[in-house]
């Protein structure tokens, strides 16, 4: 009987030690997904600003198993009219640069719809470099898995992010 008891103790130790383990896992899976939109959404910035000449913004639109940066350009460069989808520049797919699970979801004021899929939203950023945001408040975009979150927060003015909790 003793014996028993002492493997059913240990077996409690070893079962609590594992769901420690298990929180810290997913913490730090939130926090690398965190980083890597806040370092995509400096990309997207940066992005706007390059193809300046050839369209009006860039954006990180949105799917349900990650998020494509792109160029929105100029079909008729010469007039700069009828705006549309340029190529994808990256592609970024849960699973693969962050983990499964793994939710994005912008304010509701923060995003626009996508130009690639209107059904999508996007985060865009025009080619000054700012986010368009119809208000000059800062935004956010909230990252959660197993229950914890935390928001990359974007500046108006400048489009500085940073992750916060």
């Amino acid at each position: 009987m003793i014996e028993y008891a002492v493997a059913l103790a240990i077996v409690a130790i070893v079962l609590s030690l594992a769901f420690g383990w298990q929180g810290s896992i997913t913490k730090r899976r939130l926090q690398n997904a965190a980083y890597l939109l806040e370092g995509d959404l400096r990309f997207t910035q940066q992005t706007a600003v390059a193809h300046a000449g050839s369209g009006p913004q860039a954006e990180l639109c949105l799917r349900p198993d990650g998020y494509d940066i792109y160029p929105v350009v100029y079909q008729d460069p010469i007039g700069r009219t009828s705006p549309a989808a340029g190529g994808t520049i990256k592609r970024v797919n849960a699973g693969a640069e962050y983990a499964n699970g793994v939710q994005l979801t912008p304010d509701a004021s923060a995003a626009s719809a996508c130009t690639m899929d209107g059904s999508r939203q996007a985060i865009v950023f025009l080619a000054t470099g700012t986010p368009k945001f119809p208000d000059t408040n800062s935004h956010l975009v909230g990252v959660a898995l197993g229950g914890r979150s935390m928001h990359v927060i974007i500046q108006p003015t400048t489009g500085m992010t940073a992750v916060g909790p």
